[in-house]
């Protein structure tokens, strides 16, 4: 149901995150009341078929589909993810009074998403926002013609000023919205998966846990990229070159010599006895192995976080993502690292309405699936 101007006037409104990722596609709905209050009203999500997301990138074909004799053209990914989401708003129709926010892949696509810090100086009655901009523009990698590059003041002390600089491909930013724009969805904004996690963790967190430094790091399907959190504020954020949930199942099915399937369904039931012919330690065994090479892109992360000259000791590692939740990872990193490890699962302190997950809540691992969606919904306009 709409909300109704008398609502709205109060400032309530709706926000829906909606975050598509090489798996599946996340959704999320939030309700902002008049007091600040965020509840969360619906969460829902649909699986991805094979081929239509590669790198980040909807799969578009170049001229027309070819067809078999008189039957239907091909479908290319932008149609195969269109039916994924058609069929996931026809369970959860979206509201003309609902914002919309959606996310793009970090890392995806020809260069992907940049983001750095920038010290810079305004003169009084400087025009700040262009001063900003030039400023990145005359460094690489933000120096390509073909970047949309947007910002945010960190601190000012007298005419200097911290910033936050984002920028990505033109192109992967206008693919998207064109991709939601005709299937008739007006975006409010469009995100980035690791900030989306992040804000979820940030909306949900215990505000003295806010103050510790944190490394996010974003296990997704196909990708990984990490955002870290100093004096209660973003710091920085790095997208991996390897690194996935995909990567592990690979390497643990080439260990074991078992189906992704198996793998799966090891991590969806939490246990390592389902491998006929492997002992329980066998298996952990095949796991750690694979572990090992995620290990190496989460070294690299903390490294380039460590390499910063205002950075301080990292306090906690958060994992987020379908691959927060595989057996004994987050033991193995903390093990590794010497440095407390847990998952974001940031659903255990937002507030739910009684319908989204029933009465037995949701799973550790569901809740660290629907993150980046959840933090996209917390935001409101």
């Amino acid at each position: 149901m709409s909300l109704g101007l008398i609502a709205k006037i109060r400032g309530v409104r709706e926000t829906v995150g909606i975050d598509v990722g090489h798996y599946s596609i996340k959704y999320v709905r939030v309700l902002h009341n008049a007091n600040g209050k965020r509840i969360v009203l619906d969460a829902d999500l649909e699986r991805i078929p094979d081929g239509a997301i590669v790198n980040g990138e909807i799969q578009v074909r170049d001229g027309d589909a070819p067809t078999e004799g008189d039957g239907p053209r091909e479908k290319d990914g932008s149609d195969l993810l269109g039916e994924a989401l058609n069929k996931l708003l026809l369970r959860h129709p979206l509201e003309d009074s609902s914002d919309v926010v959606v996310s793009v892949n970090c890392g995806a696509g020809a260069g992907g998403i940049l983001v750095d810090k920038l010290s810079v100086k305004v003169p009084k009655n400087g025009n700040e926002a262009a001063i900003i901009l030039q400023t990145a523009q005359s460094r690489p990698p933000f120096d390509d013609q073909d970047n949309v590059i947007d910002y945010e003041v960190s601190s000012r002390e007298g005419d200097e000023l911290k910033v936050n600089v984002v920028a990505a491909k033109n192109g992967l930013l206008d693919s998207w919205a064109k991709f939601f724009t005709r299937r008739g969805i007006k975006i409010s904004a469009v995100d980035v998966d690791i900030f989306g996690l992040l804000n979820a963790y940030v909306a949900t967190a215990e505000p003295s846990a806010l103050n510790e430094t944190t490394a996010v790091f974003n296990i997704g399907e196909k990708k990984m990229s990490v955002a870290f959190l100093q004096d209660g504020k973003f710091h920085s954020m790095r997208a991996m070159t390897g690194g996935s949930l995909d990567m592990v199942i690979n390497k643990t099915c080439v260990n074991l010599g078992v189906e992704p399937a198996t793998c799966h369904e090891i991590f969806d039931k939490d246990d390592m006895s389902i491998v006929d012919g492997f002992s329980e330690a066998e298996v952990e065994a095949a796991l750690k192995i694979a572990y090992e090479d995620l290990m190496a892109q989460i070294d690299f992360g903390i490294r380039y976080f460590s390499s910063s000259e205002d950075s301080k000791p990292l306090n906690k590692i958060l994992l987020g993502g379908g691959g927060a939740s595989i057996p004994g990872l987050k033991e193995f990193i903390a093990e590794r690292t010497g440095i407390e490890t847990d998952t974001v699962n940031p659903f255990r302190l937002a507030e739910c309405d009684a319908k989204v997950f029933g009465e037995g809540g949701i799973s550790v691992a569901l809740s660290n699936i629907y993150a980046p969606a959840l933090g996209l919904a917390m935001r409101k306009f």
